[in-house]
């Protein structure tokens, strides 16, 4: 009902007119980007990686990065029915990969894993159609704006407590911290987290002054993630 509402309406965002060239375009873009990040997230965790590197990796295994990609891929596609398309492909395209690396060198096969974030990447249209009304001067469209921010801003939070409540067990709780380069190690990751949120406030809204809606609403967004999670 929700979706046949978004679809049919013109008033918060007009769809854009395209060939089917283009459309195709987008659909390949796609799937060789969502291919070549699967591979790269796959040997980014691999344990050969540096220590100085492997936060990419740690990064590239959380929801937060690719939620954000997703975002920016829903957001600049022609209608929202290519928005869930381009993100559906660019999903299964990065698990293929990654599962392909897994099986060819790993020699692992983890099948349950591969269905749940298969039926994740079906069931990632529906967001996707609705994010692509967030590039639009309506008030709706901050909404949808600001869901992705609290969703990112959460995990971020979640790890930087995640970290700090491991390291609390240990007596010497700031030495080592400090002194293994865990404390830098979630510095770095929670950097990151804040750059994919400032980054979204800069290219999703299609004014700047939309962020005095948009912000709000991402505090109460994450406020009301982390009174039912955590």
């Amino acid at each position: 009902m929700i979706m046949s509402v978004f679809l049919k309406s013109n008033r918060i965002r007009t769809n854009i007119r395209v060939g089917k060239k283009k459309i195709a375009y987008s659909v390949l873009l796609s799937s060789i980007f969502g291919f070549t990040l699967g591979f790269v997230a796959k040997i980014l965790d691999s344990p050969i990686i540096p220590n100085e590197i492997s936060i990419l990796g740690y990064i590239g295994s959380n929801w937060g990065i690719w939620i954000f990609i997703s975002t920016l891929i829903a957001v600049y596609s022609y209608t929202p029915k290519i928005a869930a398309t381009c993100v559906f492909i660019f999903l299964i395209s990065l698990l293929f990969s990654y599962y392909t690396y897994t099986l060819l060198f790993l020699e692992l096969f983890p099948l349950k894993y591969i269905i749940f974030w298969c039926i994740l990447a079906l069931l990632s249209t529906i967001p996707a159609c609705i994010m692509w009304f967030s590039h639009a001067n309506h008030l709706i469209s901050s909404i949808i704006t600001a869901l992705p921010i609290a969703v990112i801003a959460f995990e971020g939070y979640k790890i930087y407590l995640s970290t700090v409540e491991y390291y609390e067990k240990s007596r010497q709780y700031e030495n080592v911290l400090v002194s293994d380069g865990n404390y830098f190690y979630m510095l770095g990751t929670e950097i990151v987290y804040a750059l994919m949120i400032i980054i979204i406030l800069l290219l999703v809204p299609k004014r700047k002054k939309q962020c005095l809606f948009i912000i709000p609403f991402s505090v109460v967004g994450f406020t009301t993630l982390v009174s039912i999670i955590l």
